[in-house]
């Protein structure tokens, strides 16, 4: 029996979007798997919203996961996976990806597979086909990375870990009647951009990477706060958040922006000053009077990635 848990993750961060993401010390999936004789796999999920995720191999993200893995093997046995769910659905915590990346880990040792970590992770990202049509890093890598994790290249793939700096802290507002799926959060994107938004989109997203480079949790939470294209395309998902976000920084955050595709906000804190949980209730009450559901929470960037344990 193997067991392995993959955290929670925040992707985009502002201006990446697609391309960086960071484990958050908040929350974490637990996978456990058991090969047995036949042939096939059987999902069982407990935990969090458990009967919203369907048990169909091809529908589920695991199940996506364990099949590329039997075929990398070409091994015919049966894989009996358990999904204990404890990242939130649909709230852009990467919850699809913290099942695929404890899957991979935890079906791959199973298996007897000696991947790599970079294998792992383009593993894991085939799982996200499943909840948002699309394989994409930015929730996997640093769900089993832990920490910053940067995608330089999709063909061939190619990801640098960051380590976040020491003070950084993110407060979050996590409405629980918003939900959408990422693959409808994906839709209301632009399939065109100008020139002039494309320069500005990089120069956001440079910022940001010299944020980490440099541990200056200002300029991280500046560049967060800029991006004017995937924020802009999807804050009219998700009434509140424009007035969650002003909150956050007429609170003290030094930026905000949608977790991942939302509808979560998360704002860049300094711990140092000791004021994320006014952050976060701020944020929370702007929702709030929108009538929208929504709890507070404050975390830190999680260093360790996926775990693995035996039985």
């Amino acid at each position: 029996m193997i067991i392995a848990r993959a955290p929670a993750t925040s992707a985009n961060l502002g201006p990446g979007f697609d391309v960086i993401g960071v484990a958050l010390d908040l929350a974490y999936d637990e996978v456990v798997v058991e090969v047995e004789e036949g042939e096939g796999i059987e999902i069982e999920v407990e935990g969090e919203e458990a009967h919203q995720i369907p048990k169909s191999p091809e529908k589920n993200t695991a199940g996506l996961v364990a099949k590329e893995l039997l075929r990398m093997k070409g091994a015919k046995v049966c894989l009996k996976i358990k999904i204990k769910k404890g990242v939130p659905q649909g709230v852009g915590l990467g919850s699809s990806a913290a099942s695929a990346s404890a899957t991979a880990a935890a079906v791959a040792k199973a298996l007897g597979l000696q991947l790599s970590t970079l294998e792992l992770i383009g593993v894991a990202s085939r799982g996200e086909v499943a909840s948002s049509g699309v394989a994409h890093a930015d929730n996997v890598a640093p769900s089993i990375l832990g920490g910053f994790a940067v995608i330089l290249s999709y063909e061939p793939l190619s990801v640098e870990k960051l380590t976040p700096p020491p003070h950084l802290e993110f407060a979050l507002a996590i409405p629980r009647n918003l939900k959408k799926t990422t693959e409808k959060a994906r839709a209301v994107l632009p399939k065109a951009i100008s020139l002039k938004e494309h320069v500005e989109a990089m120069a956001s997203y440079s910022m940001l990477l010299m944020g980490i480079l440099k541990g200056d949790v200002e300029l991280i939470g500046k560049a967060m706060s800029s991006d004017r294209i995937v924020e802009v395309a999807r804050a009219r998902l998700y009434p509140g958040f424009l007035k969650a976000k002003e909150a956050a920084i007429r609170a003290g955050a030094l930026g905000a922006t949608l977790s991942g595709a939302g509808p979560t906000t998360i704002a860049v804190t300094d711990a140092r000053r000791g004021n994320s949980w006014i952050i976060a209730e701020a944020m929370r009450s702007a929702y709030e009077e929108e009538g929208v559901e929504c709890s507070a929470v404050v975390c830190r960037p999680r260093a360790v990635g996926v775990e693995i344990f035996e039985k």
